[in-house]
């Protein structure tokens, strides 16, 4: 049975799809509206994923794939552990039509792609006439080293107020920050995303908010 695949990273290269997914055919190009591109992934590297973003497109090929093309990607996108299938509606020779895209874990860490894998993004993006500039965004937004919000750095402390009424808190380890919510560790590992207005920079901070302005910001607080 055919579908309809969504390519927004290295799959857009013609070469590795044809090496990849042999009965694979290029249907044409989309954009993936209310999506941005993003790099995110583990300790082998960062690798491209598309998150929801209000006004966004992620430039894409759309491909025609068999269900041993789909078994072979499956493979290839660590599927379900590391990337799941979802399906899209996108724009398709003036029509809309349904696709299926992989989408990486959102609580996967930001991270800034590998040279070789940045350039077939790169390579793919000068043939089919897409926005450089999304790259170069994606790239740019998710580098470990960037200043953040508030003057936040991948690495920082923080704390968060986990009981207002009893004035208890926790501390955390600033991960990234994905353009909505600041992605953040524990000491166990857990995985957070917290929105803005709730990180102080010490735990006296934090609990300084709770006395005398009724919990609103301070000058520690972002």
């Amino acid at each position: 049975m055919k579908k309809r695949y969504i390519a927004y990273g290295s799959n857009m290269d013609e070469g590795q799809m044809a090496h990849r997914c042999p009965t694979a055919r290029l249907l044409g190009q989309t954009e993936v509206e209310g999506y941005r591109l993003l790099f995110k992934g583990s300790l082998t590297g960062a690798y491209a994923t598309i998150e929801p973003q209000e006004g966004g497109r992620v430039p894409a090929l759309v491909w025609e794939i068999g269900e041993a093309d789909e078994a072979s990607l499956d493979r290839y996108e660590g599927f379900p552990s590391f990337y799941y299938k979802k399906d899209l509606t996108v724009s398709l020779g003036g029509q809309e039509v349904t696709a299926m895209a992989y989408i990486m874990d959102e609580r996967r860490r930001l991270g800034e792609p590998g040279g070789a894998y940045y350039g077939v993004l790169e390579r793919a993006y000068e043939k089919f006439g897409f926005p450089m500039e999304t790259l170069e965004t994606a790239c740019r937004e998710c580098r470990p080293d960037r200043a953040l919000p508030g003057g936040w750095r991948t690495g920082d402390t923080c704390f968060l107020l986990t009981h207002k009424k009893k004035g208890l808190t926790n501390q955390y380890t600033v991960q990234g920050y994905d353009g909505r919510y600041f992605e953040l560790t524990d000491r166990a590992q857990n995985f957070y995303r917290v929105s803005t207005g709730r990180m102080f920079r010490s735990r006296e901070a934090a609990l300084a908010s709770l006395r005398g302005n009724g919990g609103a910001q301070d000058a520690d607080c972002i």
